[in-house]
């Protein structure tokens, strides 16, 4: 079920690249909400969750779902220009039309298959649909519609408490890093045909039909035409591994992508190759005598009971799935398994599945 960009009619002076401020913002609660799938900020996370007040730490709990699985449009960017202020995007959503205003909450409140537009013609079905779902989205649905210009100072309050509490002395670290990123992103853009841009923001993303679209491996459904439309690429260092890609209309479709790790993540081929390489039973058996010291083909052989031929068949696959590092010292050749990279298997297998 992949994301299309349909990038027919567009132009690249359509795209927009820079940061935004209350996106980080929104990323930041996100992973507060649902911090196992963060493991990279988690010494961040522990350390700004044990310092907020109680009373507030339960105000981000009952707006949570609109941040928890699908991010509110309301807290990405709403109109032109980027590289605004926080308190500059914090005002552009207070002075939202009501009517926008609702049903972007109402979408996100609901995070499922849902005609945002219901929350105002069928207000009762809409607070049944989130019941159904979940208590807390229910009881967020029910403060949505019965006084909606509530909700909304409500809202606004959070997330000035929270630029108070956490997210300003963060935003002064990380701004420098994601402005980089914006600027090299620009430059660029001065350089590569438009479809061959948009993909390089994730390791997830094809260009397909020609140069006339973009998929992304992401688990919905989604075809986006970019034609006309205001285009913000969007750089986040909290949203990572998510790549969120927002293409409603009435507002600039956006892509929040994160920046890169240290080393390039893997992508779901990869990382579905190294699993099948480590479910072979003798490859197992090898990798537990190499675990611990390096160790020569020969020697694999003896231990494991089996053939050179067979060892090194194993071997290969093992390399070859970035499992095996390989050391040659006079006229012997030592193998070891890659401690570091069969560590990182597990959080590279929840990258690909959130992403």
């Amino acid at each position: 079920m992949p994301v299309l960009l349909d990038l027919r009619g567009a132009k690249s002076s359509d795209v927009t690249i820079g940061t935004s401020p209350i996106s980080e913002l929104q990323a930041c609660l996100h992973s507060l909400a649902e911090p196992d799938h963060h493991l990279d900020s988690r010494s961040w996370l522990t350390r700004v969750s044990e310092s907020l007040p109680r009373e507030f730490r339960h105000g981000l709990t009952r707006f949570a779902p609109l941040w928890a699985r699908r991010r509110c449009r309301l807290m990405l960017p709403l109109s032109p220009p980027l590289d605004a202020e926080i308190e500059t995007e914090i005002d552009r959503l207070s002075r939202l039309d009501e009517t926008t205003f609702v049903e972007a909450a109402a979408y996100a409140i609901h995070g499922g298959a849902f005609d945002p537009s219901g929350a105002l013609t069928q207000p009762a079905d809409f607070v049944t649909a989130c019941e159904a779902r979940s208590f807390s989205r229910g009881e967020l649905a029910k403060r949505l519609i019965d006084d909606p210009e509530a909700f909304r100072k409500t809202l606004v309050r959070i997330l000035e408490d929270s630029v108070e509490e956490f997210f300003a002395e963060e935003w002064e670290r990380i701004r420098d890093r994601l402005r980089d990123e914006a600027e090299q992103k620009r430059s660029r853009l001065r350089k590569l045909p438009l479809a061959e841009l948009i993909s390089s923001v994730s390791p997830a993303a094809q260009v397909v039909q020609g140069g006339r679209g973009v998929r992304f491996d992401k688990f919905q459904d989604l075809n986006v035409p970019l034609r006309g439309n205001h285009v913000f690429l969007v750089p986040t260092i909290h949203g990572r591994p998510h790549l969120i890609i927002r293409g409603e209309p009435g507002f600039p479709v956006v892509l929040h992508y994160p920046v890169a790790w240290q080393r390039q993540p893997p992508s779901i081929d990869e990382v579905r190759q190294r699993l099948l390489t480590l479910s072979d039973p003798a490859r197992l058996i090898l990798c537990r005598h190499m675990v611990n010291e390096a160790i020569t083909t020969s020697d694999l052989a003896r231990r494991a009971n089996m053939t050179r031929p067979q060892v090194s068949r194993h071997l290969a696959k093992l390399r070859s799935a970035g499992l095996l590092t390989s050391e040659r010292s006079g006229r012997n050749v030592y193998h070891r398994i890659d401690v570091n990279h069969l560590m990182h298997i597990g959080v590279e297998l929840l990258r690909v599945i959130v992403r």
